[in-house]
């Protein structure tokens, strides 16, 4: 798409150079970094002209955002009776933020052009060591949330085994990042200590040096993570875009209605 290119910082991020010394040199860092922490962060990969525009962008949209509050454990799994009160996944989390969904936004929009830039995808396919797709999902595949003063996303693992954010606004106070690295392994969970940490523990807690501009490339379906409260008048932005390991996926009605408010299979 004509334009693209000058949306990201080019001379630190050559994207647009498949092959050359410089693109390899960049993919080879990514991986080794998400190889060994679960995350990798292009500090400032967003250009500031570019950045004020993405913001005046969903400032201008966020009246169309769908409001969603959620009381859940850290899978989104119905609760298992089952289970002894206090083991960790009949705990509860509360997540409340608004949505912008992709159908919301136009075309025209900075955050769809570099969620729609091929070299964006080609090199987080490189990095990942498979290839992505755009998801299908007319809604999901891109979003903002926003949080207010008082909004939070609750711990929580996600669904995808990758999550690609990029941090549009920060909010004055609150509005950490923060991760416990592949607490959730392959085969088995560590049971002892996300209870620890849902009870508010700090051991093995990071919190993840993310600006605004900065893209996040992470591991979350193997990370526990959470964003903390809110505080301030300033609204926190962050853009969602969402790549899958197979073409044409969508979320289930279910999950579309809790987030966005509405049906849309395409």
């Amino acid at each position: 798409m004509q334009g693209t290119e000058y949306i990201i910082n080019k001379e630190k991020y050559p994207l647009d150079q498949p092959g050359t010394d410089a693109w390899k040199t960049l993919a080879e860092n990514c991986k080794s970094s998400f190889q060994q922490t679960g995350a990798v962060i292009l500090k400032n990969f967003v250009q500031q002209p570019i950045l004020e525009r993405m913001i005046a962008e969903t400032d201008r949209t966020i009246h169309r955002s769908h409001y969603c509050e959620d009381n859940h454990n850290v899978f989104f799994e119905e609760d298992n009776s089952a289970l002894p009160m206090d083991h960790p996944l009949r705990m509860r989390e509360t997540t409340s933020l608004n949505s912008i969904p992709h159908d919301l936004m136009s075309p025209n929009d900075a955050l769809h052009q570099l969620y729609n830039w091929d070299p964006l995808i080609h090199f987080l396919s490189e990095v990942l060591e498979y290839k992505l797709f755009r998801m299908a999902d007319p809604m999901a595949a891109l979003t903002v949330n926003c949080m207010r003063a008082s909004q939070n996303h609750g711990w929580h693992y996600d669904e995808s085994q990758v999550t690609i954010t990029l941090l549009i606004q920060k909010s004055v106070e609150g509005g950490l990042f923060q991760t416990v690295p592949d607490l959730r392994k392959k085969d088995t969970d560590d049971y002892s200590m996300l209870s620890a940490v849902l009870k508010g523990s700090d051991s093995g807690v990071v919190t993840l040096d993310v600006e605004p501009g900065d893209l996040l490339i992470f591991a979350g379906f193997y990370s526990l993570h959470r964003v903390t409260p809110i505080k301030g008048k300033t609204t926190r932005y962050v853009g969602t875009l969402c790549y899958k390991d197979k073409p044409n996926m969508m979320n289930s009605p279910e999950v579309q209605k809790l987030f966005y408010g509405r049906v849309n299979q395409g």
